[in-house]
């Protein structure tokens, strides 16, 4: 193999690892389903709050970093995370709460 063809190797082997080690799959942040909704119940979540809630997780939270696997974390942590980045991310009240409600459903999902 000459230097040139191996580079080349090595560097999509880099580009690989990188895009694999990446936090952000789609179990991260699960769509909205008659499922997810009736699991909401738990934390009185309806379809338009959770709604809400995953549009601000995928449009404001990835702004700063890749998005969370949010089950790794319990329920005060994520309650206590989320109000901190709550107010770095300038999030009003609604959606602070939808974000939350969204992310406690997924994590009990």
């Amino acid at each position: 193999m000459k230097p040139r063809d191996f580079s080349v190797v090595v560097a999509l082997g880099l580009c690989a690892l990188f895009l694999n080690a990446c936090e952000s799959t789609p179990k991260s942040a699960p769509p909205v389903t008659a499922s997810l909704v009736r699991a909401g119940g738990r934390v009185k979540a309806d379809a338009p709050t959770l709604t809400a809630g995953r549009a601000v997780f995928l449009n404001r939270c990835i702004h700063c970093h890749a998005l969370p696997n949010v089950c790794r974390f319990d329920a005060p942590r994520l309650t206590a995370i989320v109000a901190k980045m709550s107010r770095r991310a300038n999030l009003n009240a609604a959606q602070h709460d939808a974000l939350l409600k969204y992310l406690l459903t997924v994590r009990s999902f």
